[in-house]
């Protein structure tokens, strides 16, 4: 009954046909700025508690770079997806020679140093969100990477193939036969100009102790449904027994 009911309620929110593993559809991108050297300034009206400071104390400087901020991604894409964003945070990155704390108020006198802002954002469409952020320089011209389509090279940028779709054709790969899917999530190639899935595969079972992993990360382009990158991620990890806990 309890399954029933979940089944019922994210339904009608999706947007997209239910299938095998289309549950394991994630929060996609990342916030993480680059630099650890920095003090974030929190936009959030809604939260009570503040993770460090009130963007308040760098207002001048907060509006003028987020209409920059805002100037470029209209132009880069447009007004409507523009409104689909929602502003978290903007990190003031300092230089290394200076000594980040929060409580030394001349700081934020930002005219004295040579920082760079990163703009924290979340994009949501129907059931999709995709978090990225961005870096202006003291200018206020964009130097990070980018994070979403040229709209004026690709016309159909927010036109989203089902995530079944996607999930066929990963499955239909003879690179992914005898695999099952971690997750999938929407994530951005620049090097094709369009939003792609990203169907990752599951780490297979281990044995206790350290083990270096290799896993597949599938990007099929979301607006032609074809494969346009296999990429693969590398790491470690311990995977720890309660065996092996419990003789220690």
């Amino acid at each position: 009954m309890k399954l029933l009911i979940l089944l019922f309620l994210i339904t009608p929110v999706l947007g997209f046909s239910q299938c095998e593993d289309s549950d394991k559809l994630e929060f996609g991108g990342t916030y993480l700025s680059k630099s650890r050297n920095r003090i974030p300034f929190d936009l959030d009206r809604s939260d009570t508690v503040k993770y460090c400071c009130d963007v308040k104390k760098i207002k001048a400087y907060a509006d003028w770079i987020v209409s920059k901020a805002r100037d470029f991604i209209i132009s880069r894409a447009s007004e409507d997806f523009y409104r689909k964003l929602e502003i978290h945070q903007i990190d003031v990155n300092y230089p290394d020679s200076i000594k980040v704390k929060y409580e030394n108020q001349s700081l934020y006198d930002l005219s004295k140093f040579n920082i760079s802002y990163w703009i924290i954002y979340t994009y949501s469409n129907e059931n999709i969100r995709y978090g990225f952020g961005l870096e202006f320089n003291r200018n206020g011209e964009m130097i990070s990477e980018n994070k979403f389509p040229d709209f004026s090279k690709n016309k159909t940028a927010e036109h989203f193939t089902d995530v079944c779709q996607s999930l066929e054709v990963v499955r239909s790969d003879e690179r992914f036969a005898g695999k099952e899917v971690e997750l999938v999530e929407l994530a951005y190639l620049d090097e094709v100009n369009s939003f792609c899935w990203l169907v990752e595969e599951k780490m297979g079972p281990m044995e206790c102790g350290k083990h270096e992993f290799a896993l597949d990360r599938f990007y099929v382009n979301a607006n032609t449904n074809k494969i346009a990158m296999v990429k693969e991620r590398r790491g470690i990890v311990y995977v720890c027994c309660a065996e092996i806990l419990r003789h220690r």
